[in-house]
């Protein structure tokens, strides 16, 4: 199921709009010893806007345009607080995996504060990752790398240490991939699916914890999201044709609920759930310290 997940999670959690240019930091001069010690460099933001604070705002009736204004709200907010639910798999209908993430969506680099815990019988974990400054801190499980070091920190210049030999392409694909699902993430919490799909039916009002939505349902064909990101490339590789969606959104124009599934010709079915709360309020990103993190490659 890891598979199915990563991909439709990748869709689900990513949009149109790239945050990130993806270009490399100068390389900083000094030993070891100046290597431990170099941290992320908060990027520059404008403080954020609490829900409450917001405009109403009409909500437009076609996906594109409704994408483009949820993009703008979003960003307005500047941060907020989500959980994506994974159900189902092969033969299980049970909850796979839970992704808890604080989120400013008016960072560049994007800065997140994610735990991941896969109940998979078989492979059960908890991942925690801290992303700040275009670097990535993760642990797994609590594990320790080294001796005293439970984080792994992973850049763009670290993945370019000649030390690391075939696995620099690899660990620089793994970042490419986060700063693209991050930078995406900030701009569109997501909404590529919808941008490219279409409403079925009028939309409906509902409540989402407490606050009045409208809800759109539409279907989303994956020949339409062709356009070079390799998880729509896995997608139709896995025989899928078509991803239905629900989208509900408050009237400050701000996503409250967002739900997708899919159904492979193999007989595996998958279907994700994000709720946000809590846009424009505080959220604690914080870097683990330098003494507890181990360097890739040293």
């Amino acid at each position: 199921m890891r598979r199915v997940t990563a991909v439709l999670g990748a869709l689900f959690l990513t949009a149109g709009v790239a945050g990130c240019t993806g270009e490399e930091k100068p390389q900083q001069q000094g030993g070891p010893a100046a290597k431990a010690e170099r941290t992320a460099v908060a990027p520059q933001r404008p403080a954020p806007t609490p829900a409450a604070r917001l405009g109403a705002v009409s909500l437009p009736a076609q996906p594109g345009p409704l994408v483009d204004l949820v993009a703008r709200q979003v960003k307005a907010a500047g941060t907020v607080r989500a959980q994506l639910t994974t159900n189902g798999g092969q033969g299980s209908d049970g909850v796979q995996e839970q992704t808890v993430v604080q989120l400013r969506t008016n960072a560049s680099p994007p800065e997140a504060q994610l735990m991941i815990v896969d109940k998979d019988p078989d492979e059960p974990s908890t991942t925690e990752a801290v992303v700040s400054g275009g670097v990535i801190y993760t642990r797994v499980d609590g594990q320790e790398q080294r001796p005293g070091k439970p984080w792994v920190r992973l850049s763009r210049q670290d993945a370019s240490n000649p030390e690391l030999g075939p696995f620099a392409k690899l660990l620089t694909s793994l970042v490419d991939q986060v700063e693209r699902t991050l930078g995406e993430l900030s701009a569109d919490t997501g909404l590529t699916v919808v941008r490219h799909g279409t409403f079925k039916g009028e939309p409906t009002s509902e409540t989402v914890d407490g606050t009045p939505t409208r809800r759109y349902q539409g279907t989303t064909k994956t020949a339409d999201l062709k356009g070079g990101d390799k998880g729509v490339e896995a997608l139709t590789g896995l025989g899928l044709k078509e991803i239905g969606w629900t989208l509900w959104v408050d009237d400050k124009g701000l996503p409250r609920k967002f739900e997708a599934g899919l159904a492979t010709p193999q007989g595996m079915n998958v279907r994700q759930s994000v709720t946000y709360r809590q846009w424009g309020d505080p959220v604690s990103i914080t870097v683990p310290p330098a003494d507890k993190v181990h360097l890739i490659g040293s």
